[in-house]
């Protein structure tokens, strides 16, 4: 579980990098071993595919591409869960939209959907956390992509608001 701490610490830190994507693929192959020793199928996934988008990215490989390949990885992660007989829940489906939003929103370097993707993984990590304990840490690494991004979407916005106000309080 150490592992896939300090594979989350990776991930945020590389949010602070303007060339991140050594931080992503290294943070991801952290957690993808955590996901690995206790045979979580859909962490393995959701780690395996942001380490092929992040590796593509990485590769400069075209925007289409870096979608794509995610993307028909995502949809290959529903058509087995569909197949085995494990698609019981709308949960799931949740989790497995949020990948996809996540590779993209990496892709694109789109907050808005970076965070519904982050969302929906913190969503479906704490609904799978009520039998396995070790997906709460993807319920806290996703959710603070989620407020990370969250907040670089309203700030913008907000800076200019109060400074703004605080020139009409003085002037």
């Amino acid at each position: 579980m150490l592992t896939g701490v300090i594979g989350a610490l990776v991930l945020l830190a590389g949010l602070l990098q303007s060339s991140a994507q050594l931080y992503y693929i290294a943070g991801s192959c952290l957690l993808l071993c955590t996901a690995l020793h206790y045979q979580l199928i859909y962490f393995i996934a959701l780690e395996l595919i942001l380490i092929s988008g992040h590796s593509a990215i990485y590769l400069g490989i075209g925007p289409t591409l870096q979608v794509a390949l995610p993307a028909l990885l995502c949809l290959q992660l529903l058509f087995y869960y569909i197949v085995s007989g494990q698609f019981n829940n709308l949960y799931l489906l949740m989790g497995i939209l949020g990948i996809a939003a996540l590779s993209i929103g990496f892709s694109y370097n789109n907050e808005w959907i970076f965070m519904f993707g982050s969302t929906s993984v913190a969503i479906y990590a704490f609904y799978s956390s009520k039998t396995l304990r070790v997906s709460l840490i993807w319920v806290v690494l996703n959710s603070l992509f989620a407020v990370i991004m969250l907040s670089r979407i309203v700030m913008p916005a907000i800076i200019p608001f109060f400074h703004t106000f605080l020139r009409s309080l003085h002037g």
